[in-house]
């Protein structure tokens, strides 16, 4: 009986482990069409501790952008405790800027730059991760998804 105890026990303390995520990359439709919504995702992975994501702020830069910058036309969303530590992609609402319908964005590629900012582990120690993705400026938003594949810079911490 005990050892039956202990297994449970062991099980569920190693699924609750499991639980736990963190944010590590973003994707976007290929083809964003100005004054047209879109669903930014979030994408998530499981993690060794708790990540509480805190909020979210994009914009869009001409390339190679700069490490740390969002770029023009900023937008941001409150992420919060309902939608942070998550094991789930987290898909947010956003708008393409009418300011990108002008003749020098059109058919052009442009930086989507997102940063999220979230408190790591029982500390709560304060960490920026920016993330891009390209995307390219038309008439139509396309149903093709881009990915980013790494982080593209991390700001206030040194440890993670």
């Amino acid at each position: 009986m005990r050892l039956s105890t202990l297994r449970t026990l062991l099980l569920t303390t190693a699924a609750t482990t499991l639980s736990q995520a963190r944010i590590t990359g973003i994707s976007a439709p290929a083809t964003l069409a100005p004054n047209e919504t879109f669903t930014l995702t979030l994408i998530s992975t499981s993690y060794i501790q708790s990540v509480a994501d805190v909020a979210v702020a994009w914009g869009f830069d001409v390339a190679p952008g700069y490490p740390g910058i969002l770029g023009s036309f900023t937008d941001s969303a409150y992420l919060g405790p309902c939608l942070s530590n998550q094991a789930e992609n987290i898909s947010i609402s956003a708008t393409v800027p009418a300011g990108l319908s002008t003749e020098f964005y059109r058919g052009k590629d442009l930086l989507l730059n997102a940063g999220v900012y979230s408190l790591y582990g029982a500390s709560g120690e304060p960490v920026t991760s920016g993330f891009n993705v390209t995307v390219r400026i038309a008439n139509e938003t396309s149903c093709e998804d881009a990915a980013s594949s790494q982080r593209a810079w991390v700001q206030n911490s040194e440890c993670v």
